[in-house]
């Protein structure tokens, strides 16, 4: 005959198994459905140089995650290595995805027995209770105790912690995108304040050597203090433009600073050099709304929670039903002179039988955060969509800006040399100078703004599409899968 206290433990390993075999809510319809094609790049005529380059949207592109490469600068590449290493706010959204990898555990942990030993010595007189003699006693209990889930709900628990590891997951790469695209704006800015002060203080030297070919003037009776007064205000308007301007740089330096993890001035050495922007590829590829849509780490975040609200609300339902639990009891007993082998096994059950409605009340909020859930993920679909659209359209004005720009600029520089030519051969007024000389800065000042705005531009569709939250070979980002 087979020894019962074996028996207990089959029936535990049994459940155990089955309680185990859990899985997480797969991935849930948002029902938004999404076009074949960006509305933006449809007919979209975007004309073609060194600076401006047109969109295309083939089938087969992909979401571009080293996209930063593109700009063929290696002091970018450099700043978004560090940025990667050292930012705190990755480093905190890390953490998190830790935190909730071990929230999993725990509730993972309630599908398993708990078992726990216990275990006592003592030796003297206890009177009566020892016939007046000195005796030892000692007692060693394996007690444990298990929750059947027969209904489920610690493995509802389970897809839970589960679905919001994926989401702290997804949202820490959407952090990671953050980033990136932040690195990029700000490095872009501090380029065009570098290069605007170069333009405007340019422009400065060429407006004092005006004004002192009219003080020269002056002195030969050829023109009037009113001409030296007039020339001298607009030095002194163009010089006042340049602190403006450092402001602007400085503080540039100082974010990019903070987002490599550093305090500010840490790392000017490497970015204070001007750089001038390389040409941009002579074709960029956008991939397709449904790849997008895949792709975006905060879509996936909103998608995980709305998973993990379907499983909240299993764990609400589920306390409908009762609680079975096995408990079990083997231990050793010695008492001079005696030993004995207690052991016990039993089966709890507790039922909800009156609660007032509470149990009630929890699915019904259960049922609204899930409706909330699920609005906020096709919200976000749909900014995500919308957050795209605006970036290609705004690329592709500013790409037929700038090429106007340009244009522009070369027509502003040809008008200001010759009026300076004019003025000094007597043909046209100082008037006509100090405007050309003002013309000139503003479109040179415009163009510049425009070729970085451009590349923030393009950085704005490349964070629209998801791209940068995968490592493709560039970085080693420390975020693992739920699925571990």
């Amino acid at each position: 005959m087979s020894d019962p206290r074996k028996a207990p433990l089959a029936v535990l390993l049994a459940v155990a198994w089955v309680s185990a075999c859990t899985s997480p809510v797969g991935p849930q319809d948002s029902g938004i459905e999404a076009a074949s094609l960006w509305s933006r790049l449809t007919g979209a005529d975007v004309p073609t140089t060194d600076i401006n380059v047109p969109l295309a949207a083939p089938p087969a592109a992909e979401v571009e995650h080293a996209w930063w490469r593109h700009f063929d600068d290696p002091v970018l590449d450099a700043l978004i290595v560090e940025a990667l290493a050292n930012n705190k706010t990755l480093a905190i959204a890390k953490a998190r995805v830790e935190e909730a990898r071990a929230s999993r555990g725990i509730a993972k942990a309630a599908l398993l027995p708990d078992i726990g030993a216990t275990g006592s010595a003592q030796r003297g007189n206890q009177g009566f209770a020892t016939n007046d003699k000195v005796v030892g006693i000692a007692e060693i209990d394996l007690r444990a105790s298990w929750e059947l889930d027969l209904f489920g709900r610690n493995q509802a628990r389970v897809a839970e912690a589960t679905a919001l590891l994926q989401s702290e997951e997804a949202t820490a790469q959407g952090v990671r995108v953050g980033l990136l695209a932040d690195v990029a704006r700000s490095y872009f800015d501090l380029r065009n304040a570098q290069r605007q002060i170069k333009l405007t203080g340019q422009n400065l030297e060429t407006q004092k050597q005006t004004l002192d070919l009219i003080r020269a003037q002056v002195q030969g009776a050829l023109a009037s203090d009113f001409d030296v007064q007039r020339a001298g205000a607009q030095v002194s308007a163009t010089a006042a433009q340049i602190p403006a301007l450092q402001t602007a740089r400085d503080t540039a330096l100082n974010r990019l600073n903070i987002l490599l993890g550093h305090p500010p001035g840490a790392r000017d050495a490497l970015l204070e050099p001007p750089r001038e922007f390389k040409p941009l590829d002579q074709r960029i590829l956008v991939a397709a709304p449904a790849k997008v849509m895949a792709a975006r780490p905060d879509i996936r975040a909103a998608e995980r929670r709305f998973a993990a609200s379907i499983s909240a609300k299993d764990v609400a339902t589920a306390e409908l039903f009762p609680d079975i639990s096995l408990t079990a009891l083997f231990g050793g007993q010695t008492a001079t002179p005696f030993a004995s082998n207690p052991w016990s096994i039993g089966l709890g059950l507790v039922q909800p039988i009156l609660n007032f409605g509470r149990i009630e009340s929890r699915i019904d909020a259960a049922d609204a955060r899930q409706t909330q859930a699920f609005l906020t993920y096709q919200q976000t679909v749909l900014e995500g969509l919308e957050n795209m659209e605006n970036a290609l359209s705004s690329y592709s004005h500013e790409a037929s800006r700038n090429a106007a720009l340009t244009t522009g600029v070369a027509q502003n520089r040809r008008a200001a040399e010759l009026a300076r030519q004019q003025y000094t051969n007597g043909y046209t007024s100082l008037l006509d100078v100090l405007v050309a000389e003002r013309n000139l800065l503003d479109a040179e000042s415009a163009q510049a703004t425009s070729d970085a705005g451009l590349r923030r531009d393009l950085v704005n569709i490349y964070t629209a599409a998801g791209g940068g939250w995968r490592d493709d070979g560039a970085t080693r980002p420390n975020v693992t899968s739920a699925t571990d």
